[in-house]
């Protein structure tokens, strides 16, 4: 079975059920802020409100489902190439018995390139399956998940521990404010943004970045030139991403400064603060160590999917 979710009251319904199962589900969905009267945004609120990325829900069943995959309308992934915007993010309750679901063309296109996003490390062995019965490449990448302090608190307050926190204040160190200035990214930085990120290079993902800055906020710090020196943005799940520094400028504590920048406007717009970092990444491990956002238990999983 097969049940999009459609309408206010469903979507509120899924919020619910799923905090619970935080922060294995934070790429899903994200509900309200405890004692806040502000809305944590994440994938689920965006298609409440305006759905910038035309996004929809689908589940295995309702009320009681074991599954939920988030993904684009089928009119958005015309290109069958585009893995940026043919991008899922799943939760399962129960991840060894979710191939089925997962299998079926109506919830996920497997002819085409694609990118499946999740908190659930357990979801391999269904992808891989899959991918082996379609006769695709799977990249798998497993990266550290951190989430803010402050987000822990609003959304699973039972899991922050002092322990977990860095003795350090969780401010970067000042920057230069004569020669750097704080702003915010327009489109015409995509170019740039694109030529940085990891996971980009090429046209598609100059497309999706250009979308992120429209729809979401962004930070940089513009340097003597009077463009970006170092910036970060958010993409539609919520998460704080494609962070970069030109060569010139790094080991400048400059990212530092950015990131905790997009920290404070998105905590004033009522966002969570959550992000991965690449396991052998040492030098934004110490960043995200200073700034004291926290190692979730989960892993962010990411698995790039090509048709052989």
């Amino acid at each position: 079975m097969i049940v999009p979710l459609q309408g206010a009251q469903m979507l509120q319904m899924l919020e619910k059920s799923l905090r619970k199962y935080l922060p294995g589900s934070l790429k899903v969905i994200l509900e309200n802020s405890k004692g806040s009267k502000k809305k944590v945004y994440g994938t689920i609120y965006h298609m409440s409100h305006g759905n910038p990325f035309n996004l929809k829900a689908l589940v295995d069943k309702w009320p009681d489902f074991n599954t939920v995959v988030v993904r684009p309308q089928e009119k958005d992934m015309a290109d069958d190439l585009d893995y940026y915007t043919n991008t899922y993010q799943i939760y399962s309750k129960d991840p060894q018995n979710c191939q089925e679901f997962l299998g079926s063309s109506e919830v996920i296109n497997w002819k085409q390139h694609l990118q499946i996003q999740s908190s659930q490390t357990h979801l391999n062995e269904a992808i891989q399956n899959l991918a082996n019965i379609r006769s695709l490449q799977v990249k798998h990448s497993e990266n550290i998940l951190y989430v803010s302090p402050e987000t822990i608190k609003n959304l699973f307050p039972s899991f922050l521990d002092a322990k977990n926190l860095s003795p350090a204040s969780g401010k970067p160190k000042a920057i230069n404010q004569d020669m750097f200035k704080l702003s915010s990214l327009d489109a015409t930085h995509a170019a740039l943004v694109n030529k940085f990120w990891l996971f980009g290079g090429n046209e598609r993902s100059q497309r999706f970045i250009e979308r992120c800055i429209k729809h979401f906020p962004s930070s940089c710090v513009l340097g003597p030139e009077g463009t970006p020196a170092s910036w970060t943005l958010m993409d539609q799940t919520g998460e704080m991403r494609m962070g970069g520094t030109i060569p010139e400028y790094r080991a400048q504590g400059l990212v530092s400064f950015v990131v905790y920048s997009q920290e404070q406007t998105m905590k004033k717009r009522g966002f969570p603060v959550y992000s991965h970092t690449d396991k052998s990444n040492t030098a934004m491990q110490k960043m995200s160590y200073s700034l004291q956002h926290v190692p979730m238990p989960c892993a962010w999983n990411q698995w790039k999917c090509v048709p052989v």
